[in-house]
């Protein structure tokens, strides 16, 4: 083995995971901060302004300029012999830029095409991703100097923002004459070289953003790329909806449509009313509440407070079939702790045709190849299933986000095993409004804490609360309770989470959901969390940049579950 390879086996295991990118389940080791960071790559056609935006967005924006050529062409042209691929970006990962010596264009395009050829065209781009985005300190930055539509399409598909530079043939002629002073003739032979080689005009079909700058001078091309990149990050000044969201819609104050709404039909003195209403369900004899519980600190406060306001509660643990192995210990556990009498009720035979083929349609979606075509069929996916967040809908959807599934057999549910004891009460410790589909949808007009649970007139009437957003708790508040109780989270917990760390679907998909969505599927839940004031933006970022191990697809823990 060569001796520069010898000393990088301390990193290959690494590499080897940035090399499984299209196996996300097993993905685990680096901590996304893609709320966060951001990385704009500029491709085009030579002569088409790559070197000269990439260095004036770099500028306005403060940002380093990740020279393509510099890091993996001048280094890869030194070498002899071509090492096996994590052999490759392991050493090129511990290079310094600075310190490899440039080569002439001919030379940059045979060693172009022997890493085609041997590695794939794909190649530059895993080495930049391995190097500058999959590390624990990574920081935003530009990729300059790529090329070919593989790449392109690899850096799509891992969230960056491609930028497309063309002009029209005339203008990159005249442009290549003037920087290499070659003749008119030389310059198309470049231009045709350049396609043939790399494929460059296709890459406008998929790239976020496409620039003829022989139509626009520098200042104009670089207003349109900075108003580009501006929406492109755009996060809601309350919350954490970002525009990546297809669904989501911005005020010009920055809010998202969901904040906007939720500030404007805000009324406290609904609150109090529906706090009233509930205090009127206590009885003297037998349980006058049911209290779902998983053993965290949302559902352990909201036992604790329901017992201090008087209550005779009945705690309880939903089985779905795909709870994590330690839910329902730690509920029984927080139950005796709180001398409160509990029940585990398997729900599955809630489940009706439509879920289960909803769910058929969730796992066929997370069967699909980790590919750029993948990820617009989730985004479509994902945008029409927040159409049909209702529990009305009767019919079956492809949902990216499992909890849209759940939720329509655990309000069945609700009504059913409340009804069946004789409760009219079910106490919920979510910290959030209860009409969101109509918040979804624009047509909120009163935000509540309470639901009311009928199917029909013949049936009883069953009230679904919200207790913590019906007493307007803060994450503060909750830890209070929990040092009462001296709750501590278990091992490799945070105190907040996303949902992928107590319902095992949800961790099957969040990978891969995370990926091709460009965004967390529990964002907008928490976004809510924040929206209302439980918890600080930056609490819920840190939550929504924890990526939960899990080995298992959708399609396996439902087959488990004995759903599919």
């Amino acid at each position: 083995m060569h001796p520069v390879w010898s000393s990088t086996r301390g990193v290959l295991f690494f590499v080897c995971r940035i090399l499984s990118l299209e196996k996300p389940a097993g993905f685990w080791l680096v901590s996304d901060r893609e709320h966060h960071m951001y990385r704009v790559v500029f491709f085009g056609e030579p002569g088409s302004g790559k070197t000269t935006l990439s260095a004036r967005i770099a500028k306005e924006l403060g940002l380093p300029v990740v020279e393509a050529s510099q890091e993996v062409i001048f280094p890869v042209a030194a070498l002899k012999t071509l090492p096996k691929e994590e052999e490759l970006i392991a050493y090129l990962a511990g290079q310094t830029a600075s310190a490899n010596v440039p080569v002439s264009r001919e030379i940059a395009r045979r060693t172009f095409s022997a890493l085609r050829e041997t590695y794939g065209g794909e190649i530059i781009a895993k080495v930049l991703h391995a190097k500058f985005v999959e590390v624990p300190q990574k920081e935003s930055c530009i990729f300059s100097g790529l090329r070919g539509l593989d790449n392109a399409r690899f850096c799509r598909l891992h969230n960056d923002l491609v930028i497309y530079l063309t002009a029209d043939r005339a203008t990159l002629g005249e442009r290549l004459q003037q920087k290499y002073g070659t003749t008119a003739e030389e310059a198309v032979k470049e231009l045709i070289d350049e396609q043939t080689l790399f494929q460059t005009s296709e890459i406008a079909n998929v790239a976020d953003l496409v620039v003829d700058t022989s139509l626009l001078g520098i200042d104009a091309a670089v207003a349109v790329i900075r108003k580009k990149i501006d929406a492109w990050t755009r996060m809601c000044t309350r919350c954490v909806n970002v525009a990546k969201n297809p669904a989501m819609k911005f005020n010009e104050n920055g809010l998202c449509h969901i904040c906007e709404a939720y500030l404007a039909q805000f009324d406290p003195n609904q609150l109090t009313k529906e706090l009233e209403i509930l205090n009127g369900c206590k009885r003297n004899t037998g349980h006058d509440v049911m209290v779902g519980i998983s053993g965290g600190k949302d559902s352990t406060s909201t036992l604790y407070q329901i017992k201090k306001m008087g209550f005779n509660p009945l705690a309880f643990t939903f089985d779905t079939g795909y709870l994590p192995e330690t839910t329902i210990p730690r509920s029984q556990a927080v139950a005796r702790k709180l001398g409160v009498a509990h029940e585990v009720i398997d729900i599955r035979r809630y489940l009706q045709k439509i879920d289960i083929e909803t769910y058929e349609r969730l796992a066929d979606l997370y069967d699909l190849p980790f590919t750029l075509e993948t990820k617009q069929i989730f985004r479509d996916a994902y945008e029409e299933g927040r159409k049909h967040y209702s529990i009305t809908c009767a019919h079956a959807t492809t949902f990216v986000r499992s909890c849209q599934i759940c939720r329509r057999m655990v309000i069945r549910a609700y009504h059913g095993e409340a009804t069946a004891r004789g409760i009219g009460a079910v106490v919920l410790g979510m910290n959030e409004w209860t009409n969101l589909s109509a918040s979804q949808s624009d047509t909120l007009q009163t935000v509540s804490g309470m639901r009311v649970l009928q199917p029909s007139s013949e049936q009883s009437a069953v009230t679904v609360f919200h207790v913590p957003f019906l007493l307007r708790r803060t994450i503060a508040d909750v830890e209070r309770d929990l040092a009462e109780l001296a709750w501590d989270p278990p091992a490799g917990e945070n105190l907040i989470e996303s949902n992928s760390n107590s319902c095992l679907l949800a961790r099957s998909t969040e990978y891969m959901a995370k990926r091709l969505l460009e965004f967390h599927p529990d964002s907008t839940r928490l976004a809510r969390e924040v929206t209302v004031g439980f918890l600080s933006k930056e609490q819920a970022l840190a939550a929504l940049g924890k990526i939960h191990p899990y080995q298992h697809s959708p399609r396996e823990v439902l087959k488990k579950a004995g759903i599919l």
